[in-house]
C-alpha cells in the first residue's frame, strides 16, 4: 500500500517536472540542429534570419526582440530578421523549440 502511494507521488513529480522543464530540455538537446553552421563559432554580434514553421503571433515577435534588434520580416511572414545578436543570445535563441532554423542575415 505504501509503495503504491510513493509510486503515484513519484509519477506526479515526474509529470510536473516534464511540464515545467520539458520544453527547455528538448530545446537544449536539439539546439545545434537549428543553428546554421556559419553561425556556430561566431564571436561578435551578427545579423540573422529566424525561421519558424508557422505564422508567428505578436508574442513570438516580442520574444525574439529580446535576443536582438527586430528588423522586420525577410520575404515571408515566418522569417524574422534580427540585428546585432550577441553570441550568447544566438545560443539562447537556438534553444527555443518553436524556432525552426537560424540563418545568417544580411
Amino acid at each position: 500500500m505504501m509503495r503504491a502511494a510513493r509510486l503515484r507521488l513519484l509519477a506526479g513529480v515526474a509529470l510536473i517536472a516534464a511540464i515545467l522543464f520539458g520544453q527547455s530540455l528538448i530545446g537544449m538537446a536539439t539546439a545545434s540542429g537549428r543553428l546554421d553552421s556559419a553561425l556556430r563559432d561566431t564571436t561578435a554580434p551578427v545579423n540573422v534570419v529566424v525561421v519558424m514553421d508557422f505564422i508567428p503571433e505578436r508574442f513570438h515577435t516580442e520574444r525574439l526582440s529580446a535576443y536582438g534588434v527586430f528588423a522586420g520580416r525577410d520575404k515571408t511572414v515566418n522569417r524574422v530578421r534580427l540585428r546585432m545578436v550577441s553570441p550568447e543570445n544566438l545560443r539562447r535563441l537556438s534553444r527555443l523549440v518553436w524556432v525552426s532554423t537560424i540563418e545568417p542575415g544580411r
